[in-house]
């Protein structure tokens, strides 16, 4: 990187994370805060909604370069999806409310990438589905100290890599600049062994959509499905729970803790931390070979990926636990 890429870098990590120590002052008065319940991955009542920043860190930059205009239709569904998830953290908001405003907020993501125009009809309910179905499941990975900072780093880094390499149409590059930036000053305050704020919805949320913008563009322009292996190891961790919640008959919109990785820290006690770079360690290689050496080597890596998943959970949680009743005391959950 040079200078300017450097300055830029630094500029926007003190400023972010100056909104958010003084995001932590107002919401310690306000007690704006996390308490932990049965299905928590964490013991203490922690401060959530710093990911407020997500957002912001998205919209500055449009709004200095004056790219904003040409996002006009993401920036009024990310503020939209942004104030229904805050709320949600402050007071929980109604499901069809929510339900409806991503809806709302995806159609206009699509609008604005001209997906709607380019999608031949059965597409365009599958589209609807991707979309909102990642950024709901991104909204699981708050509960981790981590997981939602550095899994979006590894994602927004290869996004970035695409960007300067000049292949594919994404938005200018103080936009990568600013995201990083943001996830950076969040990731001082998260990623540590006892968290000192979480992101809330209002930051899981807005990152997934502005991530799902984002492959969204890159796939549009390739004309490729092949890059939604770029949510692929978190992806195969919340298909791979949902089927495994069908099989035992539970409800799979209905909160709960039996991924993967909140197996490995909620009950083989593994730090949160290390759980999110592995996490996080192996999507970056999985898009990086992806991006560097192609399709067909990536889509290996993956199949290696799954056989690795399935086998570790059955030897380690065992057929009887995953097919099932996961926990006896809560066979609905």
């Amino acid at each position: 990187m040079n200078n300017n890429q450097w300055i830029y870098l630094i500029y926007f990590s003190f400023l972010y994370a100056g909104m958010i120590l003084l995001y932590i002052m107002i919401a310690r008065k306000l007690q704006l805060t996390d308490v932990p319940s049965l299905r928590s991955s964490h013991k203490d009542v922690t401060i959530t909604g710093a990911g407020f920043i997500f957002p912001i860190a998205f919209f500055l930059p449009l709004a200095f370069t004056g790219e904003f205009i040409h996002y006009r239709s993401t920036l009024t569904g990310l503020l939209l999806i942004s104030l229904v998830s805050f709320s949600d953290d402050l007071k929980s908001v109604h499901p069809i409310i929510r339900v409806t405003v991503q809806v709302i907020a995806v159609s206009l993501l699509l609008w604005q990438t001209g997906g709607l125009f380019k999608m031949k009809p059965w597409q365009i309910v599958p589209g609807f589905i991707l979309v909102v179905g990642i950024i709901n499941s991104y909204n699981f990975m708050d509960g981790i100290n981590g997981m939602n900072a550095l899994y979006s780093i590894a994602m927004i880094g290869i996004l970035w890599i695409l960007k300067i390499s000049g292949i594919y149409f994404l938005p200018v590059l103080p936009v990568f600049y600013s995201l990083i930036s943001a996830l950076v000053a969040f990731s001082l305050f998260n990623v540590r062994k006892k968290a000192i704020c979480f992101s809330g919805d209002v930051g899981s949320i807005s990152i997934a959509y502005i991530i799902s913008l984002m492959i969204i563009q890159v796939m549009i322009s390739t004309d490729s499905a092949v890059w939604i292996l770029l949510f692929g190891v978190y992806g195969l961790d919340s298909v791979g729970t949902i089927v495994l919640r069908i099989i035992r008959g539970e409800k799979v919109w209905t909160p709960h803790r039996t991924h993967f990785y909140q197996y490995l820290v909620n009950e083989r006690k593994w730090p949160h931390v290390p759980v999110s770079l592995i996490y996080a360690s192996l999507q970056f290689l999985l898009s990086f070979i992806l991006y560097k050496v192609g399709f067909i080597p990536a889509l290996v890596v993956f199949f290696l990926y799954i056989v690795m998943y399935i086998w570790i959970r059955l030897q380690w949680e065992g057929s009887e636990r995953l097919f099932g009743h996961y926990f006896k005391t809560d066979t609905n959950s």
